[in-house]
């Protein structure tokens, strides 16, 4: 499949997506006393500082409960994987085109280079913090882990965070995204890699609807492109992207 038709793909399956996902929020959030806002359904666990994670906060005893929020969250996951999926009749290959493998290596050295990267934000949002003044970086977070009220809620979070998020970001955000700008640039200055990097982590981060989040996801997203395309193997990425979203999750359970 040619690189302009995957960055096409990458696009429309996320867009769809969204749009299934947001219907089936409101329907959810219509028929309950719930309260839900698009970013706490959307990936709003990522780009969290380790510095603001255990801050204090009241909590929202109409917020969906997590189990409700995997299954709103479902129909993007079927978009930014259904999409590639789909796909293959049209010719695209998911080892050839989307780096679709894994080593064991991957495994350690992925879920490190999560961990790491949420460490490496500390400073970044101080930076931030110095020039903007202090923001509520952890408010939803917060507002996810008052989601979590019974053992499933507690499998609907790690569903949302460590498994489907990092799996069909991925594979959307890196493998489709990345690799098809990557090869519609190649043969400009450094290949289209940086080109690549760049715009696919803007695009990553800017689907998450997190504005103070913005910069943290920015990175992160360059953190998995540079594992995805030294190794070639999209499992590198997967795993840093586990690493990361689990740091988040275990420091907010334990806080």
């Amino acid at each position: 499949m040619a690189p302009t038709q995957r960055v096409v793909l990458a696009i429309v399956g996320f867009l769809t997506g969204i749009l299934a996902a947001s219907v089936l929020a409101g329907l959810v959030v219509s028929s309950s006393n719930w309260e839900l806002s698009v970013p706490a359904s959307i990936g709003s666990e990522l780009g969290r500082t380790v510095r603001q994670v255990g801050q204090a906060a009241s909590l929202d005893d109409y917020r969906i409960p997590a189990a409700w929020l995997a299954v709103v969250n479902a129909p993007l996951w079927v978009g930014l994987v259904g999409a590639p999926l789909l796909a293959r009749r049209a010719g695209l290959d998911w080892r050839r085109d989307l780096g679709w493998t894994m080593k064991a290596i991957d495994v350690p050295v992925g879920l490190a280079l999560g961990v790491a990267a949420q460490f490496v934000l500390i400073p970044l949002y101080e930076v931030i913090f110095f020039l903007f003044g202090d923001q509520d970086v952890s408010g939803p977070a917060r507002s996810l882990v008052a989601s979590v009220d019974s053992p499933l809620d507690l499998f609907g979070l790690l569903v949302i965070t460590v498994v489907m998020a990092p799996l069909s970001e991925e594979i959307a955000y890196r493998g489709l995204l990345f690799r098809g700008i990557r090869d519609m640039e190649r043969g400009h200055v450094g290949s289209g890699v940086a080109i690549a990097a760049v715009v696919s982590s803007l695009i990553f981060a800017a689907s998450h609807f997190q504005l103070i989040q913005f910069p943290g996801l920015f990175v992160f997203g360059l953190v998995a492109v540079a594992a995805f395309h030294r190794t070639e193997r999209l499992g590198t990425a997967i795993w840093a992207h586990v690493g990361f979203n689990l740091t988040t999750v275990v420091l907010l359970l334990w806080a």
